[in-house]
């Protein structure tokens, strides 16, 4: 599977698509209600009371269309854990038949710069896969759009990743 990342400044706040958001390690969701639809945030809400809370990463299918991702940020976060973060992203979007996600920027509550970035990365990754001796190559593509002006991710960040990619395809 390939990632291929959009960096978008705006967007529409309430998206029809497959949405990332990050959240407290409580998964405290009454910041993301700008984020969601009424309804979402009412079932999300609920659903929320019957999970388990001591995972990094939660989902809920809102329709057959639409996934909501809550990403869990502890305060101590430190830049490897976030990079695991994507990783496991990755894990859950790798066998998912969706092929477009909105990662919200806007939402992440933390004070370590680019940490859309790190997050990305660990995705980029983990999304790496050696085809070069098999005969059937997966051509599965997935669209990351990043939205949100909060997190930028800063080109330090981007060539670290692509260099990383690079010595990966070397």
């Amino acid at each position: 599977m390939s990632i291929q990342i959009n960096f978008k400044n705006s967007g529409s706040n309430k998206t029809p698509a497959n949405l990332v958001l990050f959240v407290d390690e409580k998964f405290n969701i009454s910041n993301l209600k700008k984020y969601l639809s009424n309804s979402e945030f009412s079932y999300i809400s609920d659903l929320l009371k019957n999970s388990d809370l001591k995972k990094d990463i939660l989902f809920f299918d809102v329709n057959s269309k639409k996934t909501i991702f809550l990403v869990s940020i502890k305060k101590d976060i430190k830049i490897s854990n976030i990079e695991n973060l994507g990783a496991k992203f990755h894990g859950y979007i790798n066998y998912d038949k969706k092929k477009e996600y909105i990662v919200n920027s806007d939402t992440i509550n933390n004070k370590i710069k680019n940490f859309v970035g790190y997050f990305l990365h660990g995705l980029k990754l983990k999304s790496y896969e050696f085809n070069i001796y098999k005969s059937k190559k997966n051509k599965k593509t997935v669209s990351i759009n990043v939205l949100g002006n909060k997190n930028k991710i800063s080109t330090s960040s981007v060539l670290l990743s692509f260099l990383d990619l690079y010595l990966l395809n070397s």
